[in-house]
């Protein structure tokens, strides 16, 4: 693919690679790990002493937010070394630039979201009682939400610096805005399965007495109420999600001694770790649609047909609404890039899907 963008575009595409790039080693991660730590704060302060629900949160959140912070800095440095390549005009690196640029954008998205449901959400007043509200002075946008602006401000760079027309840069608009948007959404879903995924009441318990009747049981991966593929099997997944900590240190937790075969085990993994893949999938094709590769455009149908499918699925199952929402924009995604698809292949070809 040629390029047919100005000098003088070329010129500000190498200045933005660089400027994004010292942004995403000095700046985005520094914003990453103070909004994890104040997220923290409030889930080990306010949440998790009464409502267990929230325990996974903090691995979860500091495995996640650690992963972008390091894909953060490292993409960083591979803009920098990429700002000569885009001045001369070599497409690919331009390509590169936007997959980089869409790091920080998918990044601080994903980073917005749990501080709303973790620092800035009121669950004083229920489900689970004892819960603090958030403290007067807590802001409402984190200090990641300037990563996701300044990460779209510079995809919009390197996404329209050429010379097409407004027409053309409109109809591009569309489904390279709304991929990002998608790759967000997945990813907090994919908090949402693995959340749930990895909850496993028993390991909170603080000297109650045993389950039916017996000693605690020995909580490693053996242990049917200790374990990811078994504990749903005895426990009533949704009924979960309402447990409070005083409940489970009563003992009070309803345990089915035979295995009853749940498929929520299944939903969460899927909508969970595959959730996660398909994030960064997606994140990863922008380069190859740029540069009409066709594996770009069937990597987002495959991905955004998979994804499509789990959501709706986790809503029939787990009747969780988010995941309704993200099924649905997941398979608006695949829709979308049905309609745009001319857009993806070479132009010499025609166009099939």
């Amino acid at each position: 693919m040629e390029s047919n963008s100005s000098e003088l575009q070329r010129k500000i595409m190498a200045v933005a690679a660089v400027l994004v790039g010292l942004c995403m080693i000095y700046i985005f991660p520094e914003q990453g790990m103070r909004t994890l730590k104040i997220a923290l704060e409030n889930v080990m302060e306010r949440l998790l002493p009464f409502d267990p629900d929230f325990y996974p949160a903090v691995p979860i959140l500091g495995a996640t937010y650690a992963a972008w912070m390091i894909i953060l800095y490292m993409a960083g440095a591979l803009a920098i070394c990429l700002a000569p390549a885009v001045y001369k005009g070599q497409e690919w690196a331009r390509a590169a630039l936007m997959c980089i640029t869409a790091i920080p954008a998918v990044a601080g998205m994903t980073m917005l979201i749990p501080w709303m449901v973790l620092v800035v959400s009121d669950y004083s007043n229920g489900p689970v009682a004892g819960i603090l509200p958030p403290p007067e002075n807590t802001s409402l946008l984190p200090p990641v939400f300037f990563t996701m602006i300044i990460g779209l401000f510079f995809y919009y760079v390197f996404l329209f610096a050429d010379k097409s027309s407004l027409k053309e840069k409109a109809i591009r608009w569309i489904p390279y805005t709304f991929l990002g948007i998608v790759a967000g959404m997945v990813f907090m879903n994919g908090q949402h399965g693995v959340r749930y995924f990895i909850f496993i009441p028993e390991l909170l318990r603080a000297g109650a007495d045993g389950i039916m009747g017996s000693a605690a049981p020995n909580m490693d991966s053996l242990s049917n109420l200790g374990n990811f593929f078994t504990n749903l099997d005895h426990y009533d997944a949704l009924g979960l999600v309402k447990t409070s900590q005083a409940q489970i240190d009563a003992g009070s937790l309803i345990v089915n001694k035979e295995a009853v075969y749940d498929p929520n085990t299944l939903v969460l993994l899927l909508g969970g770790y595959m959730n996660y893949a398909a994030s960064y999938l997606l994140v990863l094709s922008v380069p190859f649609l740029w540069l009409r590769k066709k594996f770009g455009f069937y990597t987002v149908m495959a991905v955004s047909l998979a994804t499509g499918l789990v959501g709706i699925n986790g809503y029939v199952v787990r009747h969780s609404f988010e995941w309704g929402v993200g099924g649905a924009m997941s398979l608006a995604l695949f829709v979308m890039f049905y309609v745009f698809r001319a857009q993806f292949f070479p132009k010499e070809e025609k166009a099939e899907a």
